[in-house]
């Protein structure tokens, strides 16, 4: 039984083998899987019983602490555990014993020539010693080989040391009948021997064999191994390469790992590979490691990636010790197993540790790698095998990284079934090879896929050079296999995709790309699980380029799912992009999916935890919803949700009506129409908010209407939303914040932008009642949200100073002036006519009295006259009996009390709570309270015993009356913020008295205890611990309070002495003087100078945003004034009176008040399209600016500023390939120059390219055996007549007719290469004793030439009989004219097969001069025309037009130089060993290109050079 320790990571084994239900769901209905009721009901309930252990457990440790109960729960006994667990371990015995098998050997037939020492090793045709066959190994007596070794072989078997016989006898061995397959019993769990940082847990291992089925297997792993939990995966990368001798290293592996792990993470994705700690295999399993995460699930604990290893049991190294002795698997008792980094040629290999599922494919061989490719074909096709067809759909990419034949054949079977394949290009070998076959392969007209000959050939060599070590005597047959496959894979190459770890950084990007291409080639059935992995990865460019192209049609409501979860995962490029793709919002949100978005978010995060405390339900509908937005926002009118009154006198309206005013209505049938919002982008929007996703909000309000008011409201929601989030979430706290700060700042600025445009109508946006967020404006949800910025923007201060003055055009001292002598209204002020063309006496009289400036005045004149009464009364006239002005003044106050409850009833706000927040602040409840204990004091007034109470409360009264006064000073832009201010300080100033008290308390309570030893019970304790530390803060130390009451001693002792226990008086203490140094030390100096520092910040906040918060408290006192009486109080009680009457009347007599709307319809409609245009307007120069912007312009820089790296990059990659051509070049040009005397043309295979600035390397001597000679004869005679008598040509054929220039060089180079050889020996002697004799003229004469002609180079050379100048220049002419018209018009490229282009003349070239051999004695002296003018003319002749001339000038010389060197380089390597001709070259210094130079400039020669 495995215990915690052993399992070292879960609760018990049970509660990792058993699946939840809905997983269990998904693995027996989705994928098609067999079902098995006994084994998954019995895991099922297993489940059920254990998934709260944990819980339970913590929870009941808890009560226990706290003296509680223990929970109530069902418990289960160890041994009820026990037997469960051994149940199911015996479920999965029998499932692997019935469904899978395993092969072994059972006769033991040695291979013939097998060259070791002793019997021992002698392996069978299986691979396997004797010692190590399963038989062999339980055999217990010596008498059972006869069963399975046959009689040739007993005596090898019996004596194992011996040395094996010269001759090993044949015996037929046939694998059909000679390999046994038995059920399956090595299964289990390992742990590798390898220390990891984080988590651990074994790795689960299953052995089965080449021929058993892959349904069985993936049944198995998905019921016992739980490979679909929590989530199947969305994709499956099967990776494929290089063995032995791969590695990664550097960037390379970097860009691999980061690419795969993050490819990986994103879809859920498996990685498929052979499991082995060698090669690429090991590359996949270090990038696992590094990316390697856990899912926690209760007490369970599940990997992230999951990396399967599909492997041949016969090639793992030491799998013995994964064989299970008693048949039953290791699912208790771990296998440990050992990993290695041993890798030796022909033996196994050691696991990778890495990777978390093992399957071992056995097909009875051992010690060789085979019998896997099969199987894992079959378990990748049963993968992406679509569901309808009983597969499991999930797409699969096959990854191929350098590689042998193998992974060329495995690419190729992989393009033949449909699966995508990723080539990683820079890696080597199979990877390379594939990249240059698809570089160079085009379609000809017929549609087929063909390439160049030339290119053909260099694929060949390379294929060669790659793979022909291991193949030997099958090299031509294997490399015509291996180029079949190539271009098998070429015919698919629309589903691959080539990706350079060198160069680019997203492979995740590439396995995208191949996919979406793999779906392109597929048809249409499959466009939605590839538009789910696009919005996986977030790629929504290669989903507009791959997916949604023009010939593809979509049908109505396809993409909504997709809709759905690009919502849910917070992929806003996708939202638009379906949106742009024709995706109608108002069919997609109906409210079962509004219902489905509230409902479907992560239980642990911050919303449902709100929705929880205010709903109280675990599952939320949109009613809910609509309260709690209610309380968020004051009003939030849904009629279909939330209106349970109509305005019909209370009745509820019916369903269908409140549902068609806020619904589309469609012509769809009846019960569909109500599940369609009419303003879909608002209701997105909240959502967006709620879940703090503040880009997601941020489009949806660019989508939606009305959008300065839709950006208040947000605005609003995230201030509520921050006051409702828990305090320790502080970062969600700050990002609500932020999101209300954004939208505060968008509307602000479209206002803006609309009174920039049209003033007027921007005021009429401000104050328009917004039907589509209940009727309320612009400035209300603004003062409601705390929006100072944008209540302070200037249309809407224009909208509040129109209500302040309406419409009066005269200044404020007119206006005061007039308010004291009415007789000068007509006169002196200017009143604005309204849109009226008649505007009489009465109408500006009227306008002046009810405009809300004409009321602050008067009610603060009737103000100030209160005070003074009030102050005359309480100063002179305050009788034992209420005198009449004190009477009148109590009328005065009461018509204050009903003059401020009907301010609060007007006040704009839509809500009681909204008034109560936004009317009812610090003075104005301070001012009720003070009203309310006037009218006690007054009601003590009646009788005489409580004059001094009363005349005290009514001091008390007066105090608040004069501080009353400070809210007149908001309508000062000075005094405004000043007000503020003090309020902020006051409740710092709070704050630091809750400080300042703990020391305070802690010097009063030690001094007053150290000078009186004891003190009888008396309220003068706690006075004299507050009142004489306080006060000392101030600079009264109270010296005599601390020195010692030398007559209260007195008195108390009487003559007698004193015990301390009865000195009830004070005495001076030395350690009370220490105590009030410190304590003043702290006060004063410490607290007083914090104190200051925190009003310091306060008034430096509030003086930076002074404007915002004077224009902010002037909009609440505007409207407050605006709905205060129009009468003065006292006689305001008159008309709060009448209106009351007024109100009853209408209310129940003169019918129903009606709703009526200042704009109409059209009108509303108007502003909004305004509104709208003038929104887009803005976030067009928005984005203009920031694309000007510093930083883009900088990104911009950056990006070109890699590209530039990678140009770089590229052409020194290309520049090292062509050195080491040249190189490769140059010896085979030794060889050639000293075997052929001058061919006619060259053979086009060794045109390589060469790095013309490079020197090549000094010529070695001619091969042993070579010798060189002068032909008696001219060698065209002598290849002529050869020719002649060869029977491949006819009579009449000839070697300048018929022939292709190809076959003619080639024949030429053979007949060259035999007249040679049988000269060899006449010809060795005489070349020696020439060679003495010549060596020292050769060095003397060529000095002299040297120095005596520096500008000009002399070519002495006596050519024979054959010319080849015309073949020269026509073969340089044709193929620099093909090259170029060719690099003129193919794409440019970053491979270095391209380079070709810009080597070529040096190529052809340099194997002309070079190839050019020994004259004849008889034209030593004579005189030749000068090679390099010849070839200066020629290539001039025939240089392309496209090619610049002073490019081609510049590589001209390039080639020259290099020509040169190989000429030297020649003559040095032929004076040794030929006196039959003489070579005389003059090097000048520089720019040998053309024969009669100029000299150039340092700038143009390096130009030139360039």
């Amino acid at each position: 039984m495995t215990s915690l320790g052993s399992a070292n990571w879960r609760v018990h084994p049970m509660q990792e083998m058993e699946p939840s239900g809905a997983s269990a769901a998904i693995s027996t209905s989705s994928y098609g899987g067999i079902h098995m009721p006994g084994i998954m009901n019995r895991a099922s309930k297993s489940k059920t019983e254990t998934s709260s252990s944990m819980e339970t457990a913590y929870w009941s440790g808890r009560r226990k602490q706290l003296g509680l109960s223990r929970l109530d729960v069902e418990k289960e006994s160890e041994t009820t555990e026990n037997e469960k667990y051994d149940q199911f371990l015996k479920d999965m015995s029998v499932y692997v014993e019935r469904n899978f098998h395993q092969k072994e050997c059972i006769k033991f037939i040695p291979k013939p020539n097998q060259k070791v020492r002793s019997n021992q090793q002698l392996k069978c045709h299986c691979g396997e010693v004797l010692s190590l066959h399963v038989w062999a190994r339980s055999m217990k007596e010596p008498g059972g080989l006869e069963k399975h070794v046959p009689e040739e072989f007993l005596e090898l078997a019996r004596n194992p040391t011996a040395p094996p016989p010269q001759v090993i006898p044949q015996v037929e061995w046939k694998a059909e009948c000679d390999i046994s397959p038995k059920s399956s019993w090595t299964y289990g769990k390992v742990n590798f021997n390898v220390e990891t940082s984080g988590g651990k847990k074994p790795a689960k291992y299953l052995r089965l064999s080449n021929e058993d089925s892959v349904d069985s297997c993936l049944e198995f792993m998905e019921t016992f191994w739980h490979i679909m939990d929590p989530y199947p995966p969305n994709l499956v990368i099967s990776v494929v390469g290089g063995a032995k001798n791969f590695k990664l290293d550097g960037e390379m592996r970097d860009t691999f790992s980061n690419g795969l792990i993050k490819a990986a993470k994103t879809t859920n994705a498996w990685l498929i590979t052979s499991g082995f700690n060698m090669g690429v295999m090991k590359s996949v399993g270090q990038a696992v490691h590094e990316g390697q995460a856990f899912l926690w699930d209760n007490d369970r604990m599940r990997h992230v990636l999951r990396c399967i290893a599909i492997a041949p049991w016969g090639y793992v190294y030491n799998r013995r010790f994964l064989e299970a002795r008693n048949r039953r698997g290791r699912m208790t008792n771990f296998a440990y197993y050992r990993t290695s980094n041993r890798i030796l040629h022909g033996q196994p290999v050691a696991l990778n540790p890495d990777h978390t599922h093992f399957l071992f494919i056995d097909d009875g061989m051992r010690n060789r790698y085979g019998g896997v490719a099969d199987f894992r074909a079959r378990f990748e096709r049963k993968l992406c095998t679509p569901k309808q067809e009983n597969g499991y759909g999930i797409p699969v990419v096959m990854m191929v990284v350098e590689g042998g034949p193998d992974a060329i054949q495995d690419a190729c079977q992989s393009l033949k079934e449909g699966i995508p394949v990723v080539v990683c290009t820079g890696t080597g070998r199979a990877a390379d090879l594939l990249t240059y076959a698809h570089k160079f392969t085009f379609k000809d007209r017929n549609g087929e896929h063909t390439m160049n000959e030339r290119q053909r050939k260099t694929l060949e060599d390379r294929v060669a050079t790659a793979y022909s070590k291991n193949w030997g005597d099958k090299a031509e047959a294997e490399l015509k296999k291996v180029m079949i496959k190539i271009f098998e894979c070429m015919k698919r190459d629309n589903l691959m995709v080539f990706f350079d770890l060198r160069r680019e950084e997203d492979l995740d990007v590439a396995i995208l790309s191949v996919l979406t291409k793999a779906e392109t080639s597929s048809g249409a059935k499959n466009r939605l699980s590839q538009l789910e992995l696009a919005l996986t990865w977030n790629r929504a460019d290669i989903a507009q380029s791959e997916i949604f192209r023009e010939d593809v049609n979509w049908e109505e409501g396809e993409l909504n799912g997709i809709m759905t979860k690009a919502l849910l995962e917070d992929k806003m490029s996708f939202v638009r992009l379906l949106l742009n793709q024709g995706v109608s919002m108002k069919d997609y949100l109906t409210v079962p999916r509004l219902e489905h978005l509230y409902n479907v978010l992560p239980q642990h995060g911050f919303l449902p935890m709100i929705f929880k405390r205010h709903i109280k339900k675990t599952e939320f509908t949109v009613q809910d919803i609509s309260k709690f937005l209610t309380n968020l926002l004051d009003r939030y009118e849904d009629n279909m949700l939330n209106a349970p009154r109509g305005r019909d006198g209370g009745k509820n309206r019916s369903l269908t009506t409140r549902r068609h005013k806020f619904m589309e209505t469609t012509d769809t049938e009846a019960e569909e129409e109500p599940q369609q919002f009419q303003t879909p982008y608002k209701q997105l929007m909240i959502w967006a908010v709620l879940l703090d996703r503040k880009e997601l909000a941020k489009f949806f309000w660019e989508m939606g209407e009305e959008p300065i008011t839709s950006a208040l409201s947000a605005s609003m929601l995230c201030l509520r939303m921050h006051r409702m989030t828990p305090k320790y979430l502080h970062t969600i706290r700050q990002d609500f914040l932020n999101m209300k700060k954004m939208f505060e700042e968008l509307a602000t600025k479209v206002l803006d932008e609309c009174h920039a445009r049209d003033p007027e109508k921007a005021i009429m946006l401000v104050e328009r009642k917004s039907p589509m967020w209940s009727r309320m404006s612009c400035l209300q949800i603004a003062a409601a949200a705390n929006d100072q910025l944008f209540v302070a923007s200037v249309a809407c201060q224009n909208s509040v100073n129109n209500v302040w003055k309406s419409g009066i055009l005269s200044d404020w001292r007119q206006v005061f002036l007039c308010a004291l002598m009415p007789f000068l209204i007509l006169p002196v002020i200017n009143v604005v006519d309204m849109g009226s063309k008649y505007f009489g006496k009465r109408e500006k009289i009227l306008t002046f009295v009810t405009a809300p400036i004409t009321k602050f005045i008067y009610h603060m004149l009737s103000y100030i006259l209160f005070l003074c009464g009030y102050t005359y009364m309480l100063l002179v006239d305050f009788m034992q009996y209420p005198s009449p002005l004190e009477i009148v003044l109590m009328l005065w106050i009461l018509s204050f009390f009903i003059g401020e409850i009907h301010t609060f009833i007007a006040f704009p706000s839509p809500t009681i709570r909204g008034k109560i927040r936004d009317w009812f602040t610090f003075l104005n409840r301070l001012e009720l309270a003070n009203l309310l204990v006037a009218f006690i004091g007054f009601a003590m007034r009646t009788n005489s015993d409580y004059y001094t109470t009363a005349k005290t409360v009514y001091c008390i009264n007066a105090v608040i009356f004069f501080i009353r006064i400070i809210k007149v000073y908001i309508a000062n832009s000075h005094l405004g913020p000043k007000l503020y201010m003090i309020i902020r300080m006051v409740e710092e100033l709070m704050m630091f008295m809750v400080v300042l008290v703990v020391f305070l308390l802690a010097y009063g309570v030690c001094s007053q205890g150290l000078m009186y030893k004891r003190r009888e019970p008396s309220f003068e304790i706690v006075k004299d611990i507050i009142q004489f530390p306080y006060w000392q803060l101030y600079g009264e130390i109270f010296l005599e309070e601390i020195q010692t009451d030398t007559d209260c001693i007195a008195r108390l002792a009487n003559g007698t002495t004193l015990l301390p226990y009865e000195n009830t008086c004070r005495e001076s203490y030395w350690l009370v003087y220490i105590m009030l140094g410190l304590y003043l030390l702290v006060g004063n100096v410490l607290l007083l100078n914090l104190l200051i520092a925190i009003f310091s910040h306060v008034f430096n906040q509030v003086e930076e945003n002074s404007v915002e918060i004077w224009k902010y408290q002037m909009y609440f006192l505007v409207m407050e004034f605006q709905c205060k009486s129009k009468i003065p109080p006292p006689v305001s009680i008159v008309q709060h009176l009448y209106e009351l009457i007024r109100f009853f009347a209408k209310r129940y007599c003169c019918g129903k008040k009606k709703h009526t709307q200042s704009f109409s319809t059209h009108h509303l409609n108007y502003l909004a399209l305004f509104e709208k245009e003038m929104m887009a307007n803005y976030l067009r120069r928005l984005k203009f600016k920031s694309m000007d912007s510093m930083d883009r312009r900088f990104t911009k820089l950056q990006k070109r500023i890699d590209m530039l790296n990678k140009i770089i990059e590229d052409r020194h990659v290309e520049d090292e390939l062509a050195m080491q051509a040249s190189l490769r070049l140059g010896d085979g040009l030794k060889v050639l120059s000293a075997t052929v005397n001058r061919p006619s043309s060259l053979p086009e295979s060794a045109s390589t390219p060469v790095l013309a600035a490079s020197k090549p390397p000094r010529p070695a001597a001619p091969p042993m055996g070579l010798k060189e000679s002068a032909p008696p004869m001219g060698l065209r005679d002598t290849i002529t007549s050869q020719l002649k008598e060869d029977s491949t040509y006819g009579p009449e054929q000839r070697v300048d007719e018929g022939a292709t220039k190809q076959e003619k060089v080639e024949r030429e180079t053979k007949v060259a290469f035999n007249l040679f050889t049988l000269h060899e020996e006449e010809e060795g002697e005489m070349k020696k004793k020439r060679h003495k004799k010549k060596k020292k003229k050769e060095k003397h004469s060529k000095t002299e030439e040297r120095d005596s002609s520096p500008e000009k180079k002399v070519l002495n050379i006596n050519l024979p009989e054959i010319h080849t100048k015309p073949t020269l220049d026509k073969q340089i002419s044709d193929e620099n004219n093909e090259e170029s018209t060719r690099a003129m018009h193919r794409p440019r490229s970053q491979s270095p097969a391209d380079s070709t282009v810009f080597f070529k003349r040096p190529t052809q070239l340099g194997m002309a001069v070079t190839a050019l051999t020994k004259p004849s004695p008889e034209s030593l002296h004579g005189d030749e025309p000068d090679l390099e003018s010849e070839v200066e003319e020629t290539t001039e002749a025939h240089r392309s037009p496209r090619v610049p001339r002073r490019q081609s000038r510049g590589k001209l010389n390039m080639l020259s130089h290099s020509e040169n060197r190989m000429l030297e380089d020649v003559e040095q390597s032929d004076s040794s060993s030929a006196d039959s001709y003489t070579l005389h070259a003059s090097r000048p210094p520089h720019n040998r290109g053309r024969k009669n130079h100029k000299r150039k400039s340092p700038a143009r020669r390096r130009s030139d050079s360039d």
